[in-house]
């Protein structure tokens, strides 16, 4: 299970350009060179990385939340890059239907493993499932601000159900 390059670089540009000294050892020391990334990192890696981050800038947040926040900034971050403004100039004209019905191909354009499934509840309610989701907190986050980009209004991302092999679904909902 593989996470792509510029999935990485979306995370790392969390923690701020340019990254600090102290940054750029402890990312090194997690196999991590910013200034020469690889073309993909093993998920474990990726998860390393994720983690550091959160115990970096929310130190005093539950788990979480902190992993809500770290969301919401990967995708405020991932739509600085050139495939982000890409995706998120395509999500806005297209909305936040049509852009749970991409959410398979969206994930597997910043990774190799990530597979969905999207049940309609009703009008702006549905349940999506993830087989993989190793940290729930940030995938809700993640969605979150990727709806509310797409225009929707007063997202709400609840989990669901969480596996033991890292599925879960969620329930999501918005005012149009």
């Amino acid at each position: 299970m593989l996470v792509y390059d510029y999935t990485m670089e979306s995370l790392l540009r969390v923690l701020g350009q340019p990254l600090t000294a102290e940054h750029l050892t402890e990312l090194r020391a997690l196999g991590v060179d910013p200034r020469q990334l690889q073309p993909a990192y093993p998920v474990d890696k990726y998860t390393q990385v994720l983690n550091f981050i959160v115990a970096e800038l929310w130190p005093r947040l539950p788990r979480e939340e902190a992993g809500f926040e770290l969301g919401r900034a990967f995708m405020r971050a991932y739509q600085q890059t050139a495939m982000g403004k890409a995706v998120a100039a395509v999500t806005r004209v297209i909305g936040p239907h049509r852009s749970l019905e991409r959410m398979s191909r969206n994930f597997r354009s910043a990774n190799n493993f990530t597979e969905t499934k999207l049940n309609q509840v009703g009008p702006n309610h549905y349940e999506l499932w993830f087989n993989h989701a190793r940290h729930p907190n940030f995938f809700r986050g993640l969605l979150t601000e990727a709806l509310t980009r797409t225009g929707a209004r007063e997202v709400s991302v609840t989990l669901l159900t969480v596996g033991e092999a890292h599925e879960a679904t969620f329930h999501i909902t918005w005012k149009p």
